[in-house]
């Protein structure tokens, strides 16, 4: 799950207490100064229109929701982009904080 301490998953996830059975995250750095980095984390993850729970309607989030990973980790994200190929439901979500499972 991850390559030293940042963060490279695929796999399922909870989004705003929806399961969703493909996700992929990743968190990057850039370097500030010289001996500083900045973290950040961004990701998609995508269900099946045929899998998702009744009511369930996709939206933008103004707010960071909560992303959990099966074991328990979690981070929040806001849902930047939102799209629906006619099959699959697809959600971009760009990290607001620690990336879930990340060391500090």
């Amino acid at each position: 799950m991850t390559d030293g301490q940042f963060l490279h998953y695929d796999g399922p996830l909870t989004v705003d207490g929806v399961q969703y059975p493909t996700a992929r995250l990743r968190e990057h750095r850039e370097r500030v100064g010289e001996d500083g980095y900045l973290r950040s984390w961004d990701g998609a993850a995508w269900i099946a229109a045929s899998r998702t729970p009744q009511g369930f309607a996709p939206t933008l989030a103004t707010d960071p929701v909560e992303v959990a990973l099966p074991d328990g980790r979690s981070g929040h994200a806001l849902v930047t982009n939102v799209s629906f190929d006619g099959a699959y439901w697809k959600l971009e979500l760009t990290g607001t904080g620690p990336a879930p499972g990340a060391s500090a």
